[in-house]
């Protein structure tokens, strides 16, 4: 079963074919994750238990003690439209809050594909997100950049290989 928050991201994806998957063993924290483009310090309590992809983007759930978020990564997305307010940057990303009342993060950072110009590369969402400045203990773990050459102790990724494998 999906959480609301995985939905929508696989929605804001824009994929149209997705696969969804409990992972054989969750992954434990603490633990360094590596996306494509990007790399989250997972803490100790806190786990990815199920993940989803397709060939343009992927999803996964993080169950932490004050409750579950999702990281949902893609080339493809379209930046965010509508309010959306500066609430970190430390130089290699920029992280807005783009909902009123809630927590819904979009993170943007150079990457290769857009030959080092900021674009949009993750959504953050949850329901123990809730827009204030406690949710920088989530969003400060991120940082946009090539994870190739670190020791990732477990890498999410999608390609058009993705639906094969």
């Amino acid at each position: 079963m999906f959480t609301r928050a995985t939905v929508l991201t696989l929605i804001s994806l824009g994929t149209v074919a997705a696969r969804a998957d409990t992972l054989d063993k969750p992954v434990i924290g603490p633990k360094l994750i590596c996306f494509k483009y990007s790399t989250f310090s997972l803490r100790e309590g806190e786990s990815i238990g199920e993940m989803s992809g397709s060939p343009e983007g992927m999803s996964v759930t993080v169950t932490s003690p004050s409750g579950n978020f999702s990281i949902g990564e893609s080339e493809i997305f379209a930046p965010a439209k509508g309010l959306k307010r500066l609430v970190f940057s430390n130089g290699s990303m920029s992280v807005y809050r783009v909902s009123r009342g809630g927590g819904r993060y979009a993170i943007y950072g150079p990457t290769s594909f857009s030959n080092g110009k900021y674009r949009l590369v993750i959504w953050l969402t949850g329901e123990n997100l809730r827009g204030r400045k406690s949710d920088e203990g989530v969003y400060s773990r991120f940082e946009i950049r090539d994870p190739s050459g670190l020791k990732c102790e477990h890498t999410f990724t999608y390609s058009w290989d993705f639906l094969s494998e």
